[in-house]
Order: C-alpha cells, then structure tokens, then sequence
C-alpha cells in the first residue's frame, strides 16, 4: 500500500493515508519539516493511516520535537490499530508535544468470538480469523507463531473431538492475547508421549509458540474441551518469525517449559 500526505485546505492541516513505514517515513518527514518551524499547532489527519511502524512513530516524535513551544502536533481520529501501537509506544505522554484526539480506543480485553464446524476444511478459515485478530490488535509480530498454535489446537478438536462445532475466541489486553478453543468434545491426551506417532507434535509446536497454556480436558463421562492459550508481547515462546530456527540439528523440537496445566472436569 503506498503513501500520501497531502493538505486538507485546511491551514497547517495533512491528511496521512495509507502505511507509513520505513519505505517512505523520511518522505513523510520532509514533508513535515517545513511546517514544524512555523507557529502554531499542526495537525495530522490519521482517520486514513493503516498502517504505522517504529520508523513512522519516530517521524512524528522528531517532528513534535523540531516544532518546540511553537506549537503541538495534533494526531486526529487513528483508527484501531493506529492507536494500539500509539498507545503502546506513549507518544502523547506529558510533555511530548503530542495530542491524540478522537481516537478509536482498543477495547482492551473485550472477547471476540466465532464458530466453526468441527471439519478439516474449516481450519483455512480459523487461520484467517486468528491472523485478522492478531493484526488489527497490533500482535503482528507474534501472528505467524499464534496462528499455528490455534490451527494445531483446532485440528486436535477436529480430529479428536467428536464435537459438532468448535468455538474460537480472541481477547487481547495491552500486554498480551488470549485465545481460547472450545468444543462439547473429549480431549484426547497424548503429550510428550514416546509413542513414535506424529500427533503429540502439535501440542509441541503449541508449547513453544505460545508463553502459557491450560487445558480443560472433557471426558466420555464430562465432555467439553477448553484450551486456553496465552501469548506475551515479550513472552519466552518463539515467534513465528523464527519457527524455522526452534527446531534443532535432528529436527527434534526443543524441551518444552512447564507452562501447561491440565485441568479435569
């Protein structure tokens, strides 16, 4: 997605659309430069800005800086996601220069749930759930990693479970994501089992992409399953980015820590 910054017509007014990122944040400083040395306040329309990383945050921090008492930088209507890394980041903090107005708040916590028939076809369809979820609350980094646990959480309910329909929910907060998996199944255990199959795998993968997990396991007496996994912004489990190095010589998966916890109904 490319980049403007244009006038609104309104004095010392531009509106950002787009993704503002390393590709052209020193275009979109220039831009500014001219009109952090004038007086008064300057105002950034963000309502179209998709998109914004370290480099575009350190635009707007320079700026703010370069226009001294002579006035604020006003970041206008952020969407969602914008605000999330804004926030995340402090840049309207005292003294900054910088004020935010009419933003949309995260909804830190709020539950956001859909529900799935318990079929190998359907977890194409989770991935991208998840993966939508994960970008729109700024989990970018983690995406790849968080996604994979899911789809391997969702195929253990497809394959095990019995269960009509699953249930996937995603609850981020300022400092980390939830998601949960939930069927009306039984759980089939088999973790760290030596049983030279391929399916305790994936609760491998699980426990090296994800910080926390809990699992509350149904039974052929109390069925219903809920696995509960938990991501940190700088949690000990591997990022998705580096999936490809978590495995070493041998293609053996690194010793999980003792993060799981199986809970009986």
């Amino acid at each position: 997605m490319s980049m403007e910054i244009a006038p609104t017509g309104v004095p010392r007014t531009y509106r950002l659309a787009g993704e503002l990122d390393l590709l052209n944040a020193d275009r979109v400083a220039a831009k500014l430069e001219p009109e952090s040395r004038e007086h008064g306040d300057l105002i950034l329309d963000l309502s179209d800005l998709a998109f914004i990383d370290s480099s575009g945050i350190r635009v707007l921090l320079r700026t703010a800086e370069d226009m001294e008492d002579r006035g604020r930088l006003i970041l206008r209507a952020p969407n969602r996601q914008v605000q999330v890394v804004l926030s995340l980041v402090g840049v309207a903090r005292e003294g900054s220069g910088i004020v935010v107005e009419d933003a949309q708040e995260p909804e830190w916590g709020t539950p956001v749930k859909c529900t799935f028939p318990t079929e190998r076809a359907s977890l194409a369809q989770i991935r991208a759930f998840v993966r939508r979820r994960a970008m729109e609350d700024s989990f970018a980094e983690w995406a790849d990693g968080i996604v994979l646990a899911v789809s391997e959480a969702c195929a253990n309910s497809v394959l095990h479970s019995g269960a009509p329909e699953l249930e996937v929910t995603w609850r981020p907060y300022a400092d980390h994501a939830e998601v949960e998996v939930r069927d009306e199944g039984v759980f089939k255990r088999d973790v760290g089992g030596d049983s030279g199959g391929t399916g305790n795998r994936g609760f491998l993968l699980m426990m090296a992409l994800m910080d926390r997990i809990s699992i509350t396991c149904g039974t052929d007496n109390r069925p219903g399953t809920v696995v509960r996994m938990v991501k940190d912004r700088k949690g000990r489990g591997t990022s998705g980015s580096r999936l490809g190095a978590s495995a070493s010589a041998g293609g053996r998966f690194p010793s999980p820590q003792p993060r799981v916890a199986f809970l009986m109904r």
